[in-house]
């Protein structure tokens, strides 16, 4: 029996010699993420040679060399690549790096008559997700303060007029809620006793970010996530296209309008002139 598994402990070792020398072998220093195809994603550990993120010294996709919307093509690149790659994690200090470069926009509704405890089992819901599906999610939430959550993301996320972002573009980084000023009421009791109760009100604070969806792609454990990922980029990018034309449109009917009155207020000059 010794010598049974003593002979099967010496081939699984000569086995391993065998992959390390030929994975060590097809590894190169200069190695630049291969443009595979959507549907072999589940093989890519197969396919890309494993090796560190930075070790390229390109810092791909960890600081700037991706924006925060990329073109569909370079995202599906940098999913393929982070896959191949998904058993070596991330250093903290480069999520957070880019974390910091994003923009956010805060959301508050102040002295909301509810029970704080019940509100923020409402907002710990909605955190998270992305506004499109946050929004999604509450319409069909159960719960009575639903809607007022979602009216707070609503108005939150209308920051196309600022910056030109989408709603899709937007996930909810922080949603909760707090105590707010209670109101002191007689509670009465038997036997002619009387006490006191509190009516309690809740603050809400939300908080929407600008997605890194690059930062996403690396992050996702599993394909379905970077495809999910993947998905919720290509509609954004489309709503902000969308927008950008739309913008660019009004900008040139708001540019006509302006040369017409320009052009009646000086013809209207020359009439008063030769008066």
């Amino acid at each position: 029996m010794a010598q049974v598994i003593s002979c099967r402990m010496s081939r699984l070792i000569i086995g391993a010699r065998q992959l390390i020398s030929t994975t060590a072998s097809t590894m190169t220093p200069n190695f630049s993420p291969q443009k595979v195809p959507y549907r072999w994603m589940r093989c890519l550990s197969s396919v890309i040679p494993v090796r560190r993120i930075e070790a390229s010294g390109l810092d791909y996709g960890a600081t700037s060399t991706l924006e925060a919307v990329p073109p569909q093509d370079k995202a599906v690149d940098f999913a393929a690549f982070a896959h191949a790659n998904r058993h070596l994690k991330v250093k903290p200090f480069i999520i957070k790096r880019r974390i910091k470069k994003l923009r956010t926009y805060i959301g508050a509704e102040k002295g909301v008559r509810h029970s704080p405890w019940r509100m923020n089992l409402v907002c710990q819901f909605a955190a998270g997700l992305t506004v499109p599906e946050a929004l999604k999610q509450l319409m069909f939430c159960q719960k009575r303060m639903a809607p007022l959550v979602a009216k707070v993301i609503r108005d939150t996320a209308k920051a196309d007029r600022r910056d030109g972002l989408q709603p899709s573009q937007l996930e909810v980084a922080e949603c909760f809620s707090t105590h707010g000023s209670h109101l002191k009421r007689i509670k009465i009791m038997g036997r002619g006793r009387s006490g006191k109760k509190h009516r309690r009100h809740s603050h809400i604070r939300l908080v929407l970010r600008e997605i890194d969806f690059p930062t996403k792609l690396l992050q996702a454990t599993s394909v379905n996530q970077k495809r999910k990922w993947l998905e919720a980029l290509k509609s954004a990018r489309e709503d902000y296209e969308k927008a950008s034309v739309e913008r660019k449109e009004l900008a040139e009917l708001e540019a006509m309008a302006s040369q017409l009155e320009e052009d009646a207020r000086k013809k209207e000059e020359g009439q008063r002139g030769k008066i």
